[in-house]
């Protein structure tokens, strides 16, 4: 099976694709119209966690804003081993984090 290019897709806001293919003549089975031409339209309805991933993927290429400083420091206490970790804190965080996907 072949696999279509997408180049020509146009996403909408609302997360609708829409490709307009250009006009062809087809033969109808019944005659009602014969070799007149049909126009048709390709509509894809993304789920919203699809266009909240195509959000997250376009903000990584952007990357974070970093504070090196920050790395640096943090850096050094976790090679000193003075880094603690509050275990309620990170489970909380990664509740909040899966929520996003739910």
């Amino acid at each position: 099976m072949a696999i279509n290019s997408v180049s020509n897709l146009s996403l909408r806001g609302n997360g609708i694709v829409d490709q307009a293919i250009p006009a062809k003549t087809e033969k109808t089975p019944s005659g009602s119209l014969p070799g007149k031409a049909v126009a048709e339209v390709d509509q894809v309805n993304l789920t919203t966690s699809s266009l909240r991933l195509r959000q997250i993927e376009t903000q990584d290429k952007e990357g974070p804003p970093m504070d090196q400083a920050k790395i640096d420091k943090l850096r050094a206490v976790i090679a000193s081993g003075e880094y603690q970790v509050d275990s309620g804190k990170l489970a909380s965080k990664i509740l909040d984090f899966e929520a996003t996907f739910a």
